[in-house]
């Protein structure tokens, strides 16, 4: 029943296409008729265009009118007169969903769908004849051959007819290219079905003919398309898999995948293929993965050395070649902070060749430094790693698009040369002289052949890319990244060689070398100074500075230790801004930026930095490089075209300020814990960190030439909201000396307790008179937490005055209950006072709030906890106050005459933080 219904169908399909087919050869016969017409002048356009009758046309199907679109001609008539501009074509009407839906169903997925069940019923024919033993294993396979072939044969045929043509030519062709895949699958599963399930073929001989019709496939999709080829490729890829031995020969293997991967990429160059191309990327990087972590054998770095450097030439071909795209791309905007970063570090659109390329290099060269490690830095490997570095650099000059393979080859080497596993060199005594002095030699110690040998593998590739980068800058399009090249890695490798050999501290050698190389770079610029005018020049001008002073720094960080070597790093920071306003050379910021990152990780979320010992170094360890900061965004900004102040200074100004507020509170903590490593828990520490940020916040509003600046603004904003969190949630709650049984001091007034309260509270106010908040609301809740802690000063004082130095306990007398009403009254009447003579609102208030809160004490406290005179003196005080307040209101705040204005010497403004007349 269902082969009736297939064939059912397959007829219908059938019928519907011969339709088509002849309804599209009596379109095409109707066109070249009228087209030989007009163009032999037999009949004019008008009448070719009123005569369709004249052609006979066999009477089929009318075609609905959106299948059918008139020609248009130019006429002969008008050659001497200037053609008209053409006017835009109408739009098509649009396909019914419907129509869309039958025509892909037909056209497309059920042929596919049929090439697919055919090449299932091969299949399963033949586990048909194998579960009822009608045919022997090799009449079996010998058949399934012959129906592949037949099928691939079959589906060229086809191809070739006219009729097929005609639709070809008019729409894509499904039904050769299926009769292709169903012919090319029913013979791969015929010979791996011989090999596997009957043994009829040896490993040799199955993996040949697998390998045979995987090329084929490859071959027949030059002529049917690009899914035979994808599907001749998996076949390729796959068949290594399917056919094992016990023992693999990794030459076999390499030189089979290197020919399908030439294979591959030829079908990539001639059709322009660029899906295909990754395809092929994905299988050539895989099989080498899968054979280092399994198969590998030693001896083996040669083979797999081989075709990886063959192999990565074979896909930088289509980009030397610019065979798969011609347009370059537009570039990309660059807005906000990548502005400052250099050109050759941004992120570009490329040809789709170029990805390709750029994708290549950066696997195979993950796949070079891991034969690298697996092979122990044998020779092998070592030169394979030097031609794939050459073989970068040779491709990346010639096709200036891809210079960026140079550097993906340079961190290749790098990666490779890092786990080098070397003895270690021990720190011998200098030797002495006759006078007991030590002497300074260039290699006290002697470095063991193994550590030789890495060195001038370093020094090998150091020389490689710093003379070839040199070399492939003249007259390249794009110098930046030949001159970083020369610049940048011949510094990395000689950092990394530092650091693996870890020679003594005496070695001389070391800084020696890193000078050397700064007098390398320095005589490099001379040369290239002089042809300035060239495009590019100045980008490697400043890649060879700032490889010059990243070399002295390098050196200093071999003599010096600990806080001296950051002082080091973060010197390269003025140098380049300096250089940058000597030179004019803008493209300097983009390297300040990134050595002024470096130095703030280093100094600002370093934790090793709190293992160091002594005083004076947090001084130096951030003083300087606060002062370096500085001195480079001053000069920086004084750019003489007016763009100067960007990104870069505002970096450098909020480093400075990083590095200041660490230094403070750093010696602060250092001066009252011994050690770094601590944490605060004293009162007094922590009034001192909350003053000096206060202090240094308010150093940036009164400042002129800073407080407008963007840094200064918000760096004073955090700052005071760090010094507010510290009040609140330290000097009020968590070390409050009324629970933390802390000593305040002995003297009255003058103690910790001012230190901790009374201070902050009068630079908080100092600081809000310079630097109101931008908000009413804000400026009238900001004194709240100045006022708080003055109170609080107060309260404690009283409370110190009867207890001591310790505030800790529960006992109270009625002279200290009664000295809290007298203190805050007073202390009421003082703000009252100073909010009715300056006119600030804000305190008149709460110093009627103050007194409001003192009489409710006075009437539900004093009135039942005080005894004899203490009780007379509260209330009696208190009523003074009060009628002295009242007084002081009538003679101050008069009410304004009838019609008149009111008659206060208040200022029309009630806010003190309005008042700023400075």
């Amino acid at each position: 029943m269902e082969f009736v219904v297939l064939l059912l169908i397959f007829g219908f399909i059938t019928h519907r296409l011969d339709r088509r087919l002849k309804a599209q050869a009596a379109e095409i016969a109707l066109l070249r008729g009228r087209l030989d017409k007009a163009l032999t002048g037999a009949l004019p356009l008008s009448s070719a265009e009123a005569a369709p009758a004249e052609v006979p046309v066999p009477e089929v199907e009318a075609l609905p009118e959106e299948e059918i679109g008139e020609p248009v001609f130019a006429s002969e008539a008008e050659e001497t007169a200037a053609p008209p501009p053409p006017e835009p074509a109408a739009p098509a009407p649009p396909r019914a969903g419907w129509r869309e839906l039958e025509e892909s169903l037909a056209s497309r997925w059920l042929i596919w769908l049929g090439g697919g069940t055919m090449a299932l019923a091969a299949a399963f024919f033949i586990k048909l004849s194998v579960d009822h033993g009608w045919l022997g294993p090799s009449v079996r396979v010998a058949l399934g051959l012959l129906a592949g072939f037949g099928l691939m044969v079959g589906g060229e045929w086809l191809r070739r007819r006219p009729m097929q043509r005609a639709v070809a030519a008019l729409q894509p062709d499904y039904v050769p290219p299926a009769l292709t895949a169903a012919g090319l699958f029913t013979a791969f599963i015929s010979v791996y079905g011989g090999f596997a399930l009957f043994g009829l073929f040896a490993p040799l001989v199955a993996f040949a003919l697998l390998a045979a019709l995987s090329l084929i496939g490859i071959g027949l999709s030059l002529l049917q398309g690009p899914l035979i080829a994808a599907l001749g490729l998996l076949a390729g890829y796959v068949s290594p898999l399917l056919v094992s031995t016990d023992n693999p020969d990794a030459w076999g293997l390499f030189a089979y995948l290197l020919a399908l991967n030439g294979a591959g990429m030829a079908v990539v160059l001639y059709r322009g293929w660029r899906w295909l191309g990754w395809g092929a990327l994905t299988g050539a990087a895989l099989w080498p993965l899968l054979w280092l972590i399994d198969p590998w054998r030693s001896g083996d770095a040669l083979p797999t050395g081989i075709y990886l450097l063959l192999t990565s030439a074979l896909f930088l071909v289509p980009a030397v070649l610019g065979v798969l795209d011609q347009t370059p791309p537009e570039p990309a905007p660059t807005t906000g902070w990548r502005r400052a970063l250099p050109d050759w570090i941004r992120r570009k659109q490329r040809h789709p060749a170029d990805r390709l390329a750029m994708m290549a290099m950066r696997l195979f060269g993950l796949l070079v430094a891991a034969v690298t490690w697996i092979d122990d830095h044998g020779s092998v490997s070592l030169i394979a790693l030097g031609l794939f570095a050459l073989l970068a650099m040779v491709a990346g000059r010639r096709t200036e698009r891809i210079a960026g393979v140079a550097w993906i080859a340079a961190l290749t080497v790098l990666l490779s040369l890092a786990p080098w596993s070397l003895p270690y060199v021990p720190a011998s005594p200098p030797p002495l002289n006759a006078d007991g002095q030590p002497l300074i030699v260039v290699d006290p110690a002697g470095y063991p052949a193994a550590v030789a040998h890495f060195l001038w593998v370093a020094g090998g590739f150091a020389a490689l890319f710093g003379i070839g980068g040199f070399i492939a800058l003249w007259d390249a399009r794009r110098a930046a990244p030949w001159a970083s090249l020369s610049a940048l890695v011949p510094l990395a490798l000689l950092t990394l060689a530092y650091a693996v050999v870890a020679p003594p501290e005496t070695a001389i050698g070391w800084p020696a070398a890193a000078l050397g190389l700064a007098g390398l770079l320095v005589g490099a610029t001379t040369p290239l100074a002089r042809h300035r005018h060239r495009p590019g020049a100045s980008l490697g001008l400043a890649a060879f500075a700032a490889g010059a002073t990243g070399a002295i720094a390098l050196g200093a960080t071999m003599v010096l230790q600990e806080a001296w070597l950051t002082v080091a790093l973060a010197m390269q920071v003025p140098v380049l801004a300096w250089l940058e306003q000597q030179l004019n050379l803008r493209e300097l910021r983009g390297v300040t930026l990134l050595v002024a990152v470096a130095v703030l990780v280093r100094l600002a979320v370093n934790p090793y930095v709190l293992d160091y010992e002594g005083y004076g170094w947090i001084a130096y360890g951030y003083g300087l490089p606060a002062l370096g900061f500085l001195a480079a965004a001053r000069w920086m900004r004084s750019a003489p075209d007016g763009t100067g102040d960007d990104l870069v200074v505002m970096v450098l100004e909020a480093g400075a300020l990083i590095f200041t507020t660490l230094m403070l509170s750093l010696g602060i903590h250092r001066w009252m814990s011994g050690s770094l490593e601590e944490a605060p828990s004293t009162l007094a520490e922590v009034a001192l960190h909350t003053l000096s940020w206060l202090g240094l916040a308010l150093l940036l509003a009164a400042d002129r030439r800073w407080s407008a600046r963007p840094v200064a603004v918000w760096g004073r904003r955090l700052l005071v909201l760090l010094a507010a969190f510290n009040v609140v949630f330290l000097h009020l709650t968590a070390l409050n000396p009324l629970w933390n049984f802390e000593w305040v001091g002995t003297w009255p007034v003058v103690n910790r307790l001012l230190l901790a309260y009374g201070a902050p509270a009068v630079l908080g106010l100092v600081y809000l008179w310079y630097d109101p908040p931008p908000s009413r609301s804000l400026r009238s809740a900001a004194p709240v937490l100045p006022l708080l802690l003055i109170a609080t000063n107060l309260a404690l004082e009283i409370r110190h005055a009867f207890q001591g130095p310790v505030l800790a306990g529960y006992g109270v007398s009625d002279a200290e209950w009664y000295s809290y009403s007298a203190g805050f009254l007073l202390f009421a009447v003082a703000m009252l006072v100073a909010g009715i003579r300056f006119g600030w609102g804000w305190m008149r208030h709460a110093g009627l709030i103050l007194v409001l809160a003192v009489v409710a004490k006075v009437f539900l406290s004093d009135m039942s906890d005080l005894e004899g005179m203490y009780r007379v003196a509260s209330f009696l005080g208190l009523g003074l106050c009060l009628v002295g307040t009242g007084w002081l209101y009538q003679r101050l705040l008069r009410p304004p005459p009838a019609g008149g204005t009111p008659e206060s010497p208040l200022p029309p403004t009630d806010n003190l933080l309005d008042q700023r007349t400075h």
